[in-house]
């Protein structure tokens, strides 16, 4: 397993999912909420294919038990979990702006 690659593709999904996710919010903000929860359905595929590659990361370590902890592997696990981090704030606060929206 190249686990460099997985730490790469973890990262890379994981940034486009948080990057996602704010415009997801921006989009609210401007009162496209259907273009919002499209683009939040974009943010989900991105972090299921940055899970997929932390999945494939825990199986190796699981059948092998060699995997290394390195600044790659701590660095694609911060930006998965500050991804899923932003994704669950930005459904909230879509939903507060919605809330906001119908009452002004």
């Amino acid at each position: 397993m190249d686990v460099i690659l997985e730490c790469m593709t973890m990262t890379s999904f994981g940034g486009e999912a948080k990057s996602l996710a704010l415009q997801a919010i921006a989009l609210a903000r401007e009162g496209k909420f259907e273009e919002a929860e499209s683009t939040l359905e974009k943010t989900e595929e991105a972090l299921a294919k940055s899970h997929e590659s932390h999945a494939r990361l825990l199986n190796y370590d699981a059948k092998n038990g060699d995997l290394k902890v390195t600044i790659f592997l701590v660095h694609a696990a911060d930006h998965l979990a500050s991804a899923e981090t932003v994704t669950v704030l930005a459904r909230e606060i879509i939903l507060l702006h919605k809330e906001v929206k119908k009452n002004v």
